[in-house]
């Protein structure tokens, strides 16, 4: 029986299908490339929309931020704006009353009492700071003081005794309230309203 080589045929399909392994290996290696390719595209254009986002949102905060510095400077400015209305408004209000003060630290003043200063206290304590001739002066003053219709009952804070050669001066502060005793003795008759016991 005669016998028939196969080696040939063998190596002949080992050798194609080495060459269909390596086309299928090419082929793998194309398309990873080609995937690779688009992912890279694909993650470039997240990251540059994600920085053009950022970037938007950079600047809408720094917009945000001067806007919130205008609504701040505009807040402060309205609140001095305010306070020096309502300082007006006090001044005008209290202008009557410093007209009174004036006249009644005149009428109260005996003979031998000198007035250095006067300040009022933002809670309307009128502080007098004078000088006597003797304590005796500044008792005349204190009732002068009491007696006044403007004036409510003075506090004699202090009293301090100077001088030499046989000249003695009396140094003192008498805190008071500037109000018309008048008005508030008529209102109390009237049950804390106006005159003739209505509201105004």
């Amino acid at each position: 029986m005669p016998r028939i080589n196969l080696l040939p045929y063998r190596e002949k399909q080992r050798l194609e299908e080495a060459r269909r392994f390596q086309r299928i290996l090419v082929g793998v290696a194309v398309v990873a490339v080609g995937l690779a390719f688009l992912l890279r595209l694909e993650v470039a254009g997240m990251v540059s929309s994600q920085n053009a986002r950022n970037r938007y949102l950079k600047t809408q905060t720094g917009l945000l931020v001067q806007k919130i510095g205008m609504v701040n400077h505009l807040r402060q400015e309205r609140e001095r704006l305010v306070n020096r209305i309502r300082v007006i408004e006090r001044l005008q209000a209290n202008r009557p009353l410093m007209v009174h003060l004036m006249n009644q630290l005149v009428k109260t003043l005996p003979s031998g009492v000198f007035i250095e200063k006067v300040d009022e206290t933002p809670a309307g304590v009128v502080v007098i700071h004078g000088v006597a001739q003797s304590p005796a002066r500044v008792s005349t003053y204190m009732r002068r003081i009491a007696r006044s219709t403007w004036f409510g009952r003075p506090r004699l804070s202090i009293v301090a005794t100077y001088g030499a050669s046989g000249v003695r001066r009396s140094r003192f502060v008498v805190s008071t309230k500037l109000i018309n005793k008048a008005f508030v003795q008529k209102t109390s008759r009237n049950g804390g309203h106006g005159p003739g016991g209505r509201e105004p």
